[in-house]
């Protein structure tokens, strides 16, 4: 492990060690239940915090295609999902706050499952359908309140950049809210640590594609999205030659 990474990670404990006073605050505002209240509060806090360990870590973020973002509406970002800066990708450029549905392993993480709990994250248990069902319905909830919500529909990272098949949570969602889908491509992130297991400067590529309607969508077109969705995202991987050009 380079001492970069032994420094970065340090970085980030001491800093979320710091952050506790603000995160007692934000819980006092979401306590009171009104979005309207703990969103900016929290939203502008996670985004102080981040940009610094962006900085450190050496990676720099090539954005495109927010005018496909639709304005005042919540909306489903569907990016594929590669790695450590993930998050903090979507977290940095979305031009809509947002949060996230998550792998249940991280809410046993201390101060930072309150902080995800803080951004609106949505917890989830997919071997568990019961409480994969609960986490759904949170999701819907917080959608239908003005929340924009980020869903990583492979479920786990890929190891070499090809996108995994794609659950149909994301649908089940789109379905009860209406809300539109953003796909959202993501480049370069293995490179910056999973290749490795080092933090490696260099840079993120984020690309926001046209928005998709899922208003009065079929039954068989609701099932047949997610596929769609990937393609869509495996073409311009493919494109950009994040991938090689015959992956699947």
């Amino acid at each position: 492990m380079t001492f970069r990474t032994i420094k970065w990670f340090t970085q980030v404990a001491c800093s979320l060690l710091k952050l506790i006073p603000k995160m007692k605050k934000g819980v006092k505002l979401k306590n009171t239940g009104d979005l309207s209240v703990y969103k900016p509060f929290v939203d502008e806090e996670l985004k102080k915090w981040l940009n610094p360990l962006m900085k450190s870590a050496g990676v720099e973020f090539a954005v495109s295609g927010k005018e496909n973002i639709p304005e005042n509406e919540a909306v489903i970002y569907v990016p594929n999902h590669q790695g450590l800066f993930d998050m903090p990708a979507i977290i940095l450029n979305a031009p809509t706050p947002c949060g996230f549905i998550a792998k249940k392993e991280l809410e046993k993480v201390p101060i930072v499952r309150t902080w995800m709990w803080l951004l609106d994250c949505v917890f989830i248990d997919r071997e568990n359908k019961r409480e994969a069902r609960v986490a759904i319905k949170e999701a819907i909830e917080l959608i239908n309140k003005g929340r924009s919500m980020v869903i990583f529909p492979e479920g786990t990272r890929s190891r070499d950049g090809i996108p995994l098949p794609f659950k149909s949570g994301v649908m089940m969602i789109a379905k009860e809210t209406k809300a539109k889908i953003v796909p959202v491509v993501l480049e370069g992130i293995i490179d910056r640590f999973e290749g490795t297991k080092n933090i490696t400067p260099g840079t993120v590529t984020v690309k926001f594609l046209p928005a998709i309607e899922t208003e009065n969508l079929s039954r068989e077109e609701m099932k047949a999205m997610p596929e769609q969705i990937r393609e869509k995202i495996v073409a311009v991987l493919k494109e950009d030659g994040a991938i090689p050009s015959d992956a699947e």
